[in-house]
């Protein structure tokens, strides 16, 4: 070991102050105990819809316990001191058409240098298509819009993982997204590609296929970008949430450690198909290969039951708390109005109704086969105030198939009050109708990554069947992993359906899948003291192409064994 002499002690001083000083300007983050990831989103201008997409992109970090957001419209304000505040910086900005804007000295300068000293930057879309006479941009970007740059209509486009070593991406399956298909986009040769994106064809075959999630490091910094993420509806697909999350978490960090959710891990074939029950003080649900079959929740902050999520292979056929109806639950059941209360949506923030839907009792029969029974006791009453309503219900759920499984609703409803109005929005025609209204009990809210859709009943394909009736209803997508996936409604012929007409949304843009044996669509029902009213329901969820004929026999099927 060498020894220190005295005479080197003057350089030694320099050399320390030198680093301390190098230290002192660079980035220093405050104090952040919390260990959480610090990211600011630049917003504010973008020729896409920036106005619908920040707030979804908001809300993808803000769910994720791991990260801290911020968020500013004024990234031109910005300098190298403010940036040092951040892990990670995301950008859903750009200035196009004007391409030749740069930005003041000061944040120009201050993000070079941000991302050369270890920040994260992330990209996503157009967001790199800016700064075209900023050379010091292009160094740290790829994928730009470029004079050859085009795309065709939003579709469901395949986005295929490439590289399986990269912590971004190992791990993850391919999926896909309706989005919108850059071709031939700008590319940075410093960039490494982890994945490609394309279209498929009427044939059956990808075209046009493009690199679509990159990676690079420039200094100690760590940047990625992906031609995905158009519009507000590919922003709430779960493949494109997952890349960015694990990519803000690697930009930030150099590592991944969040959990890859069950629809994007890669496939493992196992010799033999393992199934365990989940049990606990708020979940009923089956386990396939530690993988979730059905989950029942109750007891929850929701303040109703319901499934969520189902699963038929790698497609998750519901949806819970979307941001456009956030008291929408995946597979559940609600009233509206009773007596003139509201039961279904949340009062403000909260996660709480005018009217209490109020599990008094619930139990789980497991059976052999792995199908089972949930039964509850339920009472419907206003905040501090007596039931007025009581439910006994009981749900049968079909053994596990690879294509199919179906739930069985039993419901028997009794008023407590000498009487009792279950009411609903009024539909058009009535004083105050809505184009929407009608809505009330069983209902399924379909996953947002699902798209082309299409919908089958007795009377015909894709005809308008609000306010309609009949046996049964389907609905069918195309689904996260390309397969078809659906689910079917059936009425049993002992249910009750006096004022029961369907009522089904598909408003493709959020997207908005939806659709319910609405019980009091047509009318309300008034109930009085000693008589009940009977509800008997079958949902059956179902992956691959479906014909008239087929959900026709399934319902007759449903119908010999409910009859026996």
């Amino acid at each position: 070991m060498a020894k220190l002499h005295m005479r080197h002690l003057p350089y030694l001083c320099k050399l320390v102050f030198v680093l301390l000083a190098g230290y002192l300007s660079g980035c220093q983050n405050p104090d952040n105990t919390d260990q959480k990831i610090r990211l600011l989103i630049l917003s504010g201008s973008n020729n896409h819809d920036w106005e619908q997409t920040t707030p979804v992109l908001t809300r993808i970090f803000d769910e994720e316990m791991r990260f801290t957001v911020d968020l500013t419209n004024s990234p031109d304000t910005l300098n190298f001191d403010y940036l040092c505040q951040y892990d990670a910086i995301v950008s859903n900005w750009n200035s196009w058409p004007e391409n030749d804007l740069r930005w003041p000295e000061e944040m120009e300068e201050g993000l070079i240098r941000y991302v050369r000293e270890g920040g994260g930057l992330l990209f996503f879309h157009a967001s790199t298509s800016v700064f075209y006479q900023w050379p010091e941009f292009q160094n740290i970007s790829t994928a730009a819009w470029v004079e050859q740059t085009h795309h065709g209509k939003n579709c469901p486009v395949h986005v295929t993982i490439d590289n399986q070593v990269h912590p971004i991406t190992r791990g993850l399956s391919d999926f896909y997204i309706f989005d919108e298909l850059w071709i031939d986009a700008g590319h940075n040769e410093s960039f490494q590609v982890l994945g490609s994106a394309s279209r498929k064809e009427p044939s059956g075959q990808d075209s046009n296929t493009q690199p679509a999630i990159f990676v690079s490091n420039y200094g100690a910094g760590r940047i990625f970008h992906t031609i995905l993420g158009h519009d507000a509806r590919a922003l709430r697909n779960t493949g494109f949430q997952t890349l960015l999350s694990r990519a803000a978490e690697w930009a930030a960090t150099g590592e991944v450690s969040n959990t890859i959710p069950q629809e994007m891990k890669l496939s493992v074939s196992k010799n033999e198909t393992t199934y365990a029950w989940i049990t606990n003080d708020t979940t009923y649900g089956l386990l396939k290969d530690n993988e979730i079959v059905w989950q029942f929740n109750f007891n929850t902050k929701h303040g109703k039951p319901f499934f969520h999520p189902i699963y038929l292979n790698r497609n998750r056929i519901t949806c819970i708390s979307p941001d456009d109806h956030p008291w929408h639950l995946g597979q559940w059941f609600s009233w509206k109005y009773i007596n003139g209360v509201n039961y279904w949506e949340y009062i403000g923030e909260s996660f709480r109704s005018e009217g209490y839907t109020n599990i008094t009792k619930i139990g789980l029969e497991k059976y052999p086969d792995f199908s089972a029974d949930i039964s509850l006791e339920i009472n419907y009453h206003p905040f501090n105030e007596a039931a007025l309503l009581k439910e006994k219900r009981i749900i049968h759920i079909s053994p596990p198939g690879n294509d199919k499984i179906s739930m069985d609703y039993s419901m028997t409803l009794t008023p407590l009050a000498n009487e009792v109005v279950m009411d609903r929005t009024p539909i058009e025609g009535e004083p105050e109708g809505k184009s929407w209204g009608g809505y009330a009990g069983l209902s399924l809210r379909f996953n947002q990554d699902f798209m082309e859709s299409d919908w089958t009943t007795v009377k015909g394909d894709n005809m308008y069947v609000n306010g309609t009736t009949g046996d049964w209803l389907y609905m069918g997508f195309k689904g996260f992993d390309g397969s078809r996936i659906g689910s079917a409604m059936f009425i049993s012929n002992q249910s009750g359906r006096d004022g029961e007409a369907w009522y089904l949304i598909d408003e493709p843009e959020l997207p908005f899948f939806y659709f319910s044996p609405a019980y009091l669509y047509l009318k309300p029902l008034t109930l009085h003291q000693g008589k009940e009213i009977h509800l008997n329901y079958r949902i059956l969820h179902l992956e691959g192409d479906v014909t008239q004929e087929m959900l026709e026999s399934e319902y007759q099927q449903y119908i010999n064994g409910t009859n026996q």
